[in-house]
Formats: structure tokens, sequence, C-alpha cells
């Protein structure tokens, strides 16, 4: 096991069943090695700080469960699942991402994010049936880590179509992945403090849309409209084809 992964400990101990608990230390162990390398976001233009760079994507899916013990704790919400539930969603949480780029090969090959890595975990989950927990448990993680991409379910380079939410765990994990991938929403780690460092408005490049590859102070003296959509638009939802790169 990458000696990394005790970050997901502070996951561990929120789960309360022993065999579910079990099953987690079981599915941390099929997580490819540069699962702990690698921020959220392939091309850091996507996710908070606190999620870019060496252990990034772990500290977002270290958010996301957060998030989820934060739903749990308010009464209405919590008290609509039993505890195994929560536990089977904390498990979801915790291996919604790790297939961000598939398995060690593939991420060797090309380092962005799969389309499909929701069922490529899911499949991770289903390949673990008659161990710790009954099947329909497992199938229950499985298929709730497959629809956390939601409404974003299809892309023009794929002719995969991701499963949409449907019940109430699925929902749930939706929305706290949401949440964990906002810009405007920063999340406290010990050890790990927020870089105030910001790249230099003179020489900054875009790497994005119909100007990749300007300088941003000469976008904004040949298309200033472009510049006044991005700073309308910064922390809303980029289009499902641009985050095929995440």
């Amino acid at each position: 096991m990458n000696s990394k992964s005790s970050i997901f400990n502070s996951i561990l101990d929120t789960i309360e069943s022993e065999d579910i608990r079990k099953f987690a230390e079981r599915c941390i162990q099929t997580i490819p090695d540069y699962f702990w390398d690698v921020g959220a976001s392939s091309t850091g233009r996507y996710h908070p700080q606190y999620a870019l760079g060496d252990l990034g994507l772990a500290r977002h899916t270290c958010a996301l469960v957060r998030f989820l013990n934060h739903i749990f704790a308010v009464k209405c919400f919590g008290e609509n699942f039993t505890q195994r539930e929560k536990d089977l969603m904390r498990v979801a949480g915790m291996m919604h991402d790790s297939r961000k780029s598939g398995s060690n090969e593939d991420f060797q090959k090309n380092k962005y994010t799969k389309f499909n890595h929701p069922l490529l975990a899911g499949d991770v989950i289903r390949n673990l049936k008659g161990h710790e927990l009954p099947d329909n448990e497992v199938e229950m993680i499985a298929t709730t880590i497959e629809s956390h991409m939601g409404e974003w379910n299809t892309d023009k380079r794929s002719s995969t179509v991701l499963p949409l939410p449907t019940n109430e765990f699925q929902k749930i994990l939706h929305l706290v992945d949401y949440l964990a991938s906002r810009k405007d929403i920063e999340v406290l780690f010990n050890g790990y403090e927020t870089s105030n460092t910001t790249p230099s408005l003179d020489t900054y490049i875009l790497t994005f849309g119909k100007h990749n590859g300007e300088k941003l102070t000469d976008v904004a003296h040949t298309d200033p409209s472009y510049i006044s959509w991005a700073k309308e638009n910064i922390t809303k939802e980029p289009l499902r084809t641009l985050l095929t790169k995440i």
C-alpha cells in the first residue's frame, strides 16, 4: 500500500461498521500509484487550490467525504439513511475518482482524465465481491460511483453515456463531488497551506478555449468581451466538453 494512503485514515475513522471499514481498506489497496501524486485537475484549470499538485486528488476525495459527513450531521438529511448506508456512501466517495486516469499503465500513456472513469471505478468495486460485504451492498457502492458525474454524462469525444443519478445515494454523492470541485470553496488540511502566489498577468498564457496559447493581456485588447464572459463564469460549471481534460 502506498505510504501516502494514510491521508485516507480520516475517512476510515468515520466508518462505524467494522466489515465495511475492512472492505474500504481492501479498496484502498486497488488504487493505482499515480493517484497519490496528482491533482484533481490534470490541467490545473479546475478544482480549488488545495486539490492541485501532489496529493491533490486525494485531498479532493477527503474533502468530498467531509461534505458528505456534514450532510449526514443535519438531521433532516441524515435521518433518511441507516448507519450502514452512510458507511457504504463513504466508501463510494472514497473510491469515486480512484480510476481518474485509468490504470497505472493507462496513466503512463495519457495523464488526462478518462471520461469513463466512473465506470472503471465501478468495475473495480464489483471485482471485490465475495469478501467482506454481501453482493447487494457492493453493487450499491459501484452504482453510486458510476453516476457521480451527474448531468455531465456525455462527451463529444466518446460514445459512452454515463448513468444519471436516480436514487438518494447517487444524488448525494454527485452533490458532494460538485461542492468539492468548486474553486470558490476552500477546505483546510493539516500540513497544507493554500498558496497565495498568482501568476503575472503580463506573462499568463491561456490554455483553453478559442484563445488557447494567447497571452491574457493580448486577449484583453483584442477580445475584451471574452474577458468579461470569463469573469462572469469563473465559478460556474465548465462545459463538459472541456472537463474531459480534467
